[in-house]
């Protein structure tokens, strides 16, 4: 009897429902972390009006739907919406509570159950995954498109292209677009082509020249608005055609775009976004067949599970490829020296406890290691399950010594000296921006519940 009590404790334990928090909405350009999966909304001069309401859970349970998000938009220019996975910071460095930032492919595989409707007045409007990426140090190009030697920076844009209007982005860019090849990965036939940005702003740096990567769908009969992408196929199929990504994977995530210079317009319901990393990723010739075309206006069910995982580092929008204004939002935080901490007991090495993290290792506290344990490369299971810490807490400063703060629950921030001595409290209660009045300097914060965070500023 006192064996069968002690099995059905543990029946009921590991019943307990996963804690999903309530819907956010934003109307203007911001990033913040909902129920584990890392979210932008990105507009371009904050022009128009723009609403961006975050509904999904954390990618558990049977009826699991992850990362998805309703959004609407009116008479603006260009605009993004995603929500997915940061692998790294903006200058391609570790995130603290998470394995070490690593190249795309060594993330095992990575794919994207997904499902939408949306529509949009202008024909440049995309929807697909999204993302960043670097290049080894030794990969970077020292060329153009056009086969003129050119300074590149080490960042990469990449879009995988599922729907889109009538404007081909892959055909962009503010040069010459190339060919590089062309491959089958779930049931479409792709092109894969590299563009360039020519002084634009990328997550990395302002002003730079940066390289575009694209999977397009070669028959547009062939664009869908539903089924699975298998992500790591693309990055395999575009390594093998010598469209490097061999420096650290900086995100991976499902986003709606749309771009008018007279203003655009348009709504977008994402029903399914379930991000799901590791494991063995399958040969492109044995990648499973994924769901039928579906037009604009048809949707899939939300059923099934994800993946998902906490931000630290404020990201970036980037700039649209499809557009001749490269608007893009870089991260200037990312040159300021930063460290953190966060309890992360118990989180998988697919999660994040929550916490910024610094490309510069000499500012780095030894305090700020997490306790995170590794996964298994045969760990398909989705990356938060039943694992999401209840806190997270990152600060970031910015270059005008102001403080990004990402926490997952309103609470004090209070601000300490190298003296212990506290130089300041803040109120925070979500992801946002404050300026403070102090010295250069190295200081420490600390919310209750977690680690002291290190920072500095200059």
């Amino acid at each position: 009897m006192r064996k069968f009590a002690v099995i059905l404790c543990l029946a009921v334990i590991f019943a307990v429902p996963t804690i999903v928090v309530a819907d956010e909405t934003k109307t203007s350009s911001t990033t913040w972390t909902y129920n584990g999966y890392d979210c932008e909304l990105w507009s371009e001069g904050n022009q128009g009006t723009t609403t961006m309401t975050v509904n999904g859970d954390n990618g558990t349970g049977a009826n699991a739907k992850g990362g998805t998000f309703t959004a609407s938009w009116s008479n603006t220019k260009n605009i993004l919406f995603r929500c997915g996975r940061k692998f790294a910071t903006t200058q391609g460095g570790n995130i603290s509570g998470r394995d070490p930032a690593k190249p795309a492919l060594d993330y095992g595989n990575i794919s994207i159950d997904f499902a939408a409707t949306w529509s949009s007045n202008d024909n440049v409007r995309m929807l697909g995954v999204y993302g960043w990426a670097f290049y080894a140090q030794s990969s970077i190009p020292t060329k153009d498109e056009n086969n003129q030697n050119k300074t590149f920076d080490k960042a990469i844009e990449y879009y995988i292209i599922q729907d889109r209007g009538s404007y081909n982005a892959a055909m962009g860019g503010d040069t010459k677009s190339t060919l590089k090849g062309e491959g089958t990965i779930d049931n479409i036939a792709y092109e894969y082509r590299v563009c360039d940005r020519i002084g634009r702003n990328s997550i990395s740096g302002n002003s730079v020249n940066f390289k575009q990567y694209f999977s397009v769908p070669k028959d547009p009969s062939k664009h869908r608005t539903s089924g699975k992408i298998s992500v790591s196929e693309h990055f395999k199929e575009w390594a093998r055609v010598g469209m490097k990504m061999d420096g650290p994977l900086y995100e991976v995530a499902l986003k709606v775009e749309s771009y008018s210079e007279s203003g655009a317009k348009g709504t977008a319901n994402v029903t399914k976004n379930l991000l799901t990393v590791g494991g063995t990723t399958p040969s492109s010739s044995s990648v499973a067949s994924s769901s039928s075309r579906a037009s604009s206006s048809s949707v899939a069910s939300s059923s099934s599970r994800a993946s998902s995982s906490s931000v630290a580092s404020s990201s970036s929008r980037a700039s649209s490829s499809s557009v001749a204004s490269s608007s893009s939002r870089a991260n200037s935080s990312s040159s300021a020296a930063t460290s953190s901490s966060s309890n992360a007991s118990g989180t998988s090495s697919s999660s994040v406890a929550g916490g910024s993290s610094s490309s510069n290792a000499s500012e780095t506290s030894s305090s700020s290691e997490a306790d995170v344990s590794s996964s298994s490369e045969e760990d398909t299971e989705p990356i938060l399950k039943n694992r999401i810490p209840l806190t997270y807490f990152s600060i970031q400063p910015q270059s005008d010594k102001s403080l990004r703060i990402e926490i997952s629950s309103p609470a004090v921030v209070e601000i300490f000296n190298l003296k212990g001595n506290k130089v300041t409290s803040l109120n925070v209660s979500s992801s946002q921006t404050v300026k403070l009045s102090l010295p250069n300097g190295v200081y420490f914060a600390k919310a209750h519940g977690t680690k002291s965070i290190r920072f500095v500023l200059k």
